[in-house]
């Protein structure tokens, strides 16, 4: 059985915004996320829980437009449980709030991101 993993909720924890007109261009997803865990997210990762964070109802995703956002749903669940613990409790109040919403779905079909698209967005990061 899928289970929540700790890249699912760090993910989550550095997507912002409300929707594509305010969602956040992978760059400062990567920038957020190594803000908040001190280390750089993994392709790997990243494309591994954005189409659970999707299927769950809690991100949108527009890879082809750079953009990405939290539903009116993630968006209500990133606040309650954040205002628990403050941004930097996210390692210890995100993964619960996932669990609490049974296992993740994994989609048939792969999810991708343009070719090329993580190792931009983490070297401007890294030039920042």
């Amino acid at each position: 059985m899928a289970a929540w993993t700790i890249a699912d909720a760090w993910v989550f924890t550095a997507i912002e915004g409300t929707g594509p007109h305010d969602g956040h261009p992978l760059t400062r997803i990567v920038a957020k996320a190594d803000a908040i865990n001190h280390a750089v997210l993994l392709e790997s990762e990243f494309v591994r829980a954005v189409p659970r964070l999707v299927a769950a109802g809690l991100i949108e995703a527009a890879p082809a437009a750079d953009r990405y956002w939290h539903t009116e749903t993630g968006r209500a669940l990133y606040d309650r449980w954040i205002t628990r613990g403050g941004l930097f409790a996210w390692s210890t109040v995100i993964p619960p709030a996932l669990e609490q919403l049974g296992p993740p779905q994994d989609p048939a079909a792969g999810w991708s991101l343009p070719a090329g698209a993580f190792q931009r967005a983490v070297q401007a990061h890294l030039r920042g």
